[in-house]
């Protein structure tokens, strides 16, 4: 008897549990808009770009050794990343706007 109230009680939490989870759920738009999950060289390299191009450069050259990341490199992943926050702004401006 006790397995027969687990599954009927199992059913009802999953049948009353969908319309929550289905609220609950992000859009696209903004899924799309999360910060990604970036390594601690990303972050540093972020850190670094926001203080200026010799600050990252200089940063850079002292950490090639370790982690084996050119300025092109360096360069590329910032800007990357700033694209991604402008269409991510870009996309929540015209989601307001409608």
């Amino acid at each position: 008897m006790n397995a027969l109230r687990l599954f009927a009680l199992t059913a009802v939490v999953a049948t009353l549990a969908t319309p929550i989870a289905a609220s609950a759920a992000p859009s696209d738009t903004t899924g799309a808009c999360t910060s990604p999950t970036r390594s601690p060289i990303q972050r540093r390299i972020e850190e670094n770009a926001a203080n200026g191009m010799p600050a990252l450069v200089a940063f850079v050259h002292r950490t090639q050794p370790f982690y084996q990341v050119s300025v092109e490199d360096a360069v590329a992943w910032v800007d990357s990343e700033r694209e991604r926050r402008t269409a991510c702004m870009r996309a929540s401006a015209d989601r307001i706007s409608d």
